[in-house]
């Protein structure tokens, strides 16, 4: 027998002493519509996860902030994270922990960002690169995170895997996932091996996609994303 509960997300990380009762009205509320009713320490909100929701399809990039983690102070970008929305309520990215699925709920309340990106309506033949797409990104389960930032088919890092993603299913992002560092002096480059300038999540915003959605803290000007406090 299948059980249907397997494909989504339970709610378990509730605040202390909630009551049990609730517990249950909120896991019930968030299976049928995807609403989380309980209070969260990150600043997405009620709002936001309903209009992105709402506002979702599968293939969708899905660009994510955690501003309370050193990756921010140390790069200093609104969004840090990079995902492909699978359906569901379901995405799939590359974290420390290798290639996985993270659910709805669980982006809702570990990301204070977001920006959701789609193939322009321009794009021919939309359907089969999305599925293209796809199919390779959950081909990657499991591979590990690539730390070394290498080109390479068996690890990926964030940003690696949702661009790879289209290009194996022919679409031309306009985005290199690696790219060798321009603050290196070019005499020294050929000399140097594995000096790289890995693809950010922001710079998703420069390829050929177009953006469709951003969280209330997020404002996208002169093609510039910005936080606003």
């Amino acid at each position: 027998m299948i059980n249907i509960f397997q494909r989504y997300h339970i709610i378990n990380n509730f605040p202390k002493k909630y009551p049990f009762h609730k517990k249950i009205l909120s896991n019930i509320i968030f299976f049928f519509t995807g609403i989380i009713i309980h209070p969260r320490k990150n600043e997405l909100t009620h709002k936001d996860l309903i209009k992105a929701r709402l506002s979702l399809k599968r293939g969708d990039i899905i660009l994510t902030g955690n501003l309370r983690t050193l990756l921010h102070s140390l790069i200093q970008e609104p969004v840090t994270h990079s995902s492909l929305y699978v359906g569901n309520l379901r995405f799939i990215h590359s974290m420390a922990e290798g290639v996985q699925y993270i659910s709805l709920y669980k982006l809702f309340t570990d990301y204070d960002t977001l920006v959701i990106l789609r193939l322009p309506k321009t794009v021919k033949k939309k359907k089969k690169i999305i599925r293209k797409t796809l199919k390779f990104a959950k081909t990657q389960f499991g591979k590990p995170y690539d730390f070394d930032f290498k080109q390479s088919p068996h690890s990926f890092f964030c940003t690696q895997l949702v661009n790879e993603a289209f290009k194996h299913a022919g679409y031309n992002t306009g985005l290199l996932s690696i790219k060798m560092s321009k603050k290196i002096p070019k005499k020294l480059k050929k000399h140097i091996n594995g000096v790289v300038d890995a693809l950010s999540p922001v710079d998703f915003l420069n390829g050929k996609f177009e953006v469709v959605y951003l969280s209330h803290n997020l404002e996208y000007k002169n093609k510039k994303l910005n936080y606003l406090k």
